[in-house]
Parts: structure tokens; sequence; C-alpha cells
């Protein structure tokens, strides 16, 4: 199966993925938003012939799908997809001959074959490059162009990076230091976007202050500290988002890296819990002015809240040495109400054993791109998903956290209508109803799929 490797992505146990560019948009679904049986694509003969080729193949032959570049495989099939219900297979060379061996391999003729050319990168292709930029990666000192690369990973016919700025500099310095070839495609934001969201400091007794008021405009990081003074606890990751204000007045987001580990945090009435959040000086170059950090917690009785704190960034790096720590109240609580009994119908956030996908994270993620329909994109696109897996391992309850437009919305709840079964949440050794998760990256049709 195609092999795909993300980096500063996700991480599966006691982590969850959140989207960290916004106050996501909760979004219920209704009956009436569902997808219809014509919708789904069936791809049942295209994985017969999959399982066939791994078993002709592969070199495990109860690895499904994992049979390109295996010594076993033919030198000319170097990969394959599904385009909505038909499998397409990769071949350079006679397609005529290669047909043939195919057809006679898997015993099917239910398949469409694509003509690797010069300007058509292959699955094998990209896992030779992505292995090599890996190495040069790895041996590449640390400095601006490192920190400025958030994640990259291979496409159907490209390999993308991302960005936390994508700017021309930043694209030539890539090509300069690392790697230079046209199957490298860039992302991430190449202008300042425009954010004039607000947030409250305090909430319910939740509290949220910078540990300091000033930082100076080269510090790396600035840190914060979340104060809940409520009777209830609340639940919270290292999830956050920055604006800055710029000479016109207005508010944009400051570029981090939004793809990190993120813990999942229990913070008990009347307990405080400090984070760090990193400012990236020498990719943004960071001006003296306001600031505003947002963070978003949860509380068992009540929507999520998105908390924000102002700070400042100063030229003056005396008054920033001379800065004084913020004086965070001491918090008493009272009336605490216990929480109420497990039921079965309790849904955790978080659990010692989270679930997983068959075949882990890496496996959802092909999953989602072989079955996912890229033409309803016209540029590229990400919708959060949150689902939640429950007792028997069933994907539930779809919900998007992060909209693009309906019609992706509606495509990426289409794509977990098509989930196998997930292994279980556990906790206190049973399986329990938990929350998940995990993004669906749409590439428009003219950047993928021929």
């Amino acid at each position: 199966m195609k092999t795909v490797r993300f980096y500063c992505f996700w991480v599966i146990g006691f982590f969850l993925v959140v989207s960290c560019t916004g106050k996501p948009a909760q979004r219920e679904t209704t009956a009436s938003e569902q997808p219809s049986q014509e919708q789904i694509p069936d791809q049942s003969e295209g994985w017969k012939i999959i399982e066939a080729l791994s078993k002709a193949y592969g070199d495990d032959p109860n690895s499904i799908g994992d049979f390109i570049g295996s010594p076993r495989c033919p030198d000319f099939l170097e990969g394959w997809y599904f385009d909505g219900n038909t499998l397409v297979l990769q071949v350079r060379g006679d397609t005529l001959r290669a047909r043939k061996i195919l057809e006679e391999a898997s015993g099917s003729k239910a398949f469409r074959i694509e003509m690797m050319t010069d300007s058509i990168f292959s699955e094998k292709q990209l896992k030779d490059l992505l292995d090599e930029l890996n190495r040069r990666y790895n041996a590449l000192p640390e400095g601006k162009l490192k920190a400025n690369m958030m994640m990259w990973g291979s496409t159907l016919h490209f390999i993308e990076v991302t960005f936390i700025r994508n700017t021309p500099e930043a694209r030539a310095e890539f090509r300069r230091l690392l790697m230079d070839s046209p199957a490298i495609r860039f992302s991430g934001p190449e202008e300042p976007i425009r954010n004039n969201v607000t947030g409250v400091s305090e909430a319910h007794g939740i509290s949220l202050y910078p540990e300091y008021i000033v930082y100076a405009d080269t510090a790396s990081a600035a840190s914060f500290i979340l104060l809940n003074g409520s009777n209830e606890a609340i639940t919270c990751g290292e999830h956050y988002f920055i604006t800055y204000e710029g000479k016109d007045g207005q508010w944009y987001e400051l570029p981090i890296n939004t793809f990190a580990v993120d813990i999942a945090y229990y913070v008990a009435p009347g307990s405080s819990r400090q984070f760090v959040a990193r400012l990236y000086p020498e990719v943004n170059s960071n001006a003296s002015g306001r600031y505003r950090f947002f963070y978003e917690v949860s509380l068992e009785s009540r929507e999520n809240i998105r908390m924000m704190a102002e700070f400042r960034l100063t030229n003056n790096y005396e008054k920033a040495k001379r800065a004084e720590k913020t004086p965070i109240p001491k918090t008493t609580v009272k009336n605490y109400v216990e929480a109420p009994k497990e039921d079965e119908q309790t849904v955790y956030q978080v659990v010692e054993e989270m679930p997983e996908f068959p075949g882990g994270m890496p496996a959802l993620m092909k999953f989602i791109r072989k079955n996912l329909r890229h033409d309803k994109a016209e540029k590229k696109e990400r919708v959060i998903i949150q689902i939640v897996v429950d007792k028997k391992g069933n994907a539930t309850n779809p919900v998007v956290l992060r909209s693009t437009n309906p019609a992706l919305d509606e495509e990426a709840l289409r794509i977990v209508s098509l989930m196998p079964k997930w292994k279980p949440g556990r906790q206190a050794g049973k399986n329990r109803n938990v929350k998940f998760t995990f993004p669906v990256t749409f590439e428009s049709s003219d950047k993928g799929l021929q």
C-alpha cells in the first residue's frame, strides 16, 4: 500500500489531533445530512485485485497492499490508488504487456492502467525521493529552513512540503539546501491571514494570564497560566493560535507550526497549569506591538470556551528584562459538585489506550487518500472531523470541527461512513466510548488526480 510519511504530524496514545488555526465551527450532523448510499463508492472488486497482487508479489502475503518495491514485484509496476470505484495501477513501459501480466496475476480485468511518464511521478519514485529528502533533512544543521518546515509527505503524484511561511525565499532556500525536484510541491500561507476573532480572559471562574505582560521581540516563546476556579474539572490540550495587531489596526494570525504533539490535560477545580507558546522569531521576524494568545478549554457541563490573553512584544530589551510576573490570584473553589458516575453513554475525551484505526494513523491517512473525491476541491483544503469510537469499535457521531465548504464537509463525512471497525479505546481495562479527531485533506483535481 502506498507509504505515507508525514513529519511533525499526529501522535496516538494520550494524544488528540486538533486544528490550531482559529475557533472550530461546531456542527452536528443530522439524519438528512448523512451521505446517501449512492455516494459511497464500491471498491470491493478493486480490493480483491489488491489482495491477489499482494499474495502474488508481496513479501508478506498477510500484508494487503504492501507489494510495490518488493523483490517479487515486477519492475514495471510502480504504484496503485483508487479513482472513485476504479483501481488504478501505475505502470512504466509496455502497458499492453503489463495489463496481460497483471490480469493473469489478479484474475481480473477490473482495473485501469496509468502510464508513467517523465512528468508523472509514481508511488515508487516518490518513496525513493522521500527517503532521500529525509536523509538530507536529518543531516541539515538547525536553522531558519528547519524551523520553517511544518510537515512533508507524498500525495498522489507529488511530494508536498508545508511551510509555516510559504514565501519565495523559503522555497528558494529549500531547493538550494535540501532538494530541487519537479516532484516537490509547496504549501502554507503565503500572505498574512486576517483574524479579528476575540475571546475571554475569564469565564465561569476560569482565567487565563500571560506569565509576563511584556516579552522581547526576539523571544522564542511566551508562557501562560490557566487557572481553574470553577467547581468543575476541565480538559484542554496544547493546541493554540496567536494573532498580532498590524499597522492597519487589523489583527492577523501569527504563522506557527500547527502540526504538533497535542496532549490532553485534566485540570481539577482549584488547580492551574502553565503552557508555553512558540513564537518562531527566526521565521516571522516578529515586530513590537500587541499580541493575543488563544486557548480552548472544555467543561464537563458546558460547551467549549475560547480563552484569550493579551501580551506585548518590545524591542526595548531592558524593559523586557525588568518585566515582572503577572500576579496570579489565589483560588478557592466552593460548592464543588462531584461528577456523576459513568454510564453506558459516557464519552471520554482521553483514555489510557486511545482508539486506533486498523494499522494505525498511517493506515488511516492511506484510507482517506484512496477513498477521497478530490475533484470536489478547487484548491488545497483541510477539514477537521471528530468522531466517537464506541465500545464496539464503530466510528459514530461524525462532527465537522473545522469547516471549509458544505461540499467538502459532506465528502469528509462520507469517508467516515466507509470506515471499518476501529480498535476501541480502553480505560481501566474496559472498552470506552472515546472522541477522536483527525484531518481530511483535499487536493485540487489538477494537482494529483488525472
